[in-house]
Order: structure tokens, then C-alpha cells, then sequence
């Protein structure tokens, strides 16, 4: 089958606090030094994705020789007041556990809804220029398990989803007008990320 659009959602590389389980969402963290990246592309013209630090770090990587288009919709959750701290460290905060049993109406202090979340990427999303076949994202874990949610081809929950750092989404659209409007996407596959990928 022919497709006129494919996307790839890309996690950004390891960062200190993935490394160490603590909410990482608005701070502008780098990625962990000596990680064995693979280019993934050196014909590739752009990539897109958020403007944080970690994910323009890992397209420099990932696609060497594409010009890199950031947009702040494409952002992770704004985790708030919880933003930097493990499971452990509020675990016993009653608030917290009110948020992580429903993540997607309630929200961190001075942090975000899942609902929230979800209308600022697909805004993001609706954005990407309409000039390509192929679009490369680099994104953040919940930023994907959003767009998985609302671009799968079956309706699915936020937490089906197990977004790594070595594994891509591959989304195909069979119309390209079906996926300028954000509908769900004709096809789905999950691709390791290797050196020399036939993109």
C-alpha cells in the first residue's frame, strides 16, 4: 500500500533524571553524556519536535544534517509542583495521589491536565507544515502517549502505551488530508531505532 504521509514519534535520549525516575517536564535538562546513539538518517532535510534542550540535543544525533523545527506545543506535561521528584518523594502526599488516579481532569499544583496536555500537542501537531511525506518528531514520553491517543488507528488510554527510548512509532496516512486535520492515522508499527533506517 502507497502512503502519503508517515511520522515517526521519537523519544529524546536518557537524561539524569529519567535515569532516576523523577518527573521531568518544563526543565530544560540535557541529555546524558557517552550514550551510543545511532544516526538514524544523514539524508534527512528537517526534523521537528519540542524546544526543549533533550530533544534538540537528541534530532542533532539522530538526524545530523536536517534543519531542527521546535514548537513549545510539543512540550511534556507540566508537572508543577511535583516537577523534579520521584514516586517515593510524594507518595504519601494526598494530593498527589488524587492526581495520579485521575491524571487526565486533575492536575499537579500549578502544573497540567492530561486535557490540557492533549489540546496544546494536537494544536502543535496541526501545525507542522504540509510540504512533506515524512516527518520525524523528537518528543517526550507523555507527549507521545497523547498523540498516540488521539492518532491511532484503534481508540486507546494514555497508559497502554510503553513509550521507550530505543524503539519509534511509525504512523502512515494513506491521505494527506486526513492527517493535516489530526484524524487517526491508517497504519501503526513499533520500529527499534537503528543506524540506517530506510527512511
Amino acid at each position: 500500500m502507497d502512503y502519503a504521509v508517515t511520522v515517526y514519534l521519537i523519544r529524546h535520549a536518557r537524561t539524569k533524571s529519567n535515569v532516576e525516575h523523577r518527573y521531568l517536564g518544563w526543565t530544560d535538562e540535557e541529555i546524558l553524556p557517552n550514550q551510543d546513539l545511532p544516526v538514524i538518517s544523514r539524508c534527512g532535510k528537517v526534523a521537528f519536535g519540542s524546544d526543549l534542550k533533550r530533544c534538540r540535543q537528541t534530532a542533532k544525533f539522530y538526524f545530523p544534517s536536517a534543519a531542527y523545527y521546535s514548537d513549545a506545543g510539543f512540550r511534556e506535561s507540566n508537572f508543577g509542583e511535583f516537577e523534579g521528584k520521584t514516586y517515593d518523594d510524594l507518595k504519601e502526599i494526598p494530593q498527589y495521589r488524587k492526581w495520579i488516579d485521575d491524571p487526565t481532569h486533575l492536575a499537579p499544583p500549578a502544573g497540567e491536565t492530561l486535557v490540557e496536555v492533549t489540546k496544546r500537542c494536537m494544536a502543535a501537531f496541526r501545525r507542522l507544515p504540509n510540504d512533506f511525506d515524512l516527518y520525524p518528531l523528537i518528543l517526550h514520553g507523555g507527549t507521545i502517549r497523547t498523540l498516540l491517543v488521539q492518532l491511532a488507528p484503534e481508540p486507546s488510554e494514555f497508559w497502554d502505551w510503553h513509550v521507550s527510548h530505543d524503539e519509534l512509532f511509525k504512523l502512515q496516512w494513506t491521505m494527506k488530508e486526513n492527517f493535516k486535520e489530526g484524524k487517526r492515522c491508517t497504519s501503526l508499527s513499533v520500529v527499534p531505532i537503528t543506524a540506517n533506517m530506510n527512511m
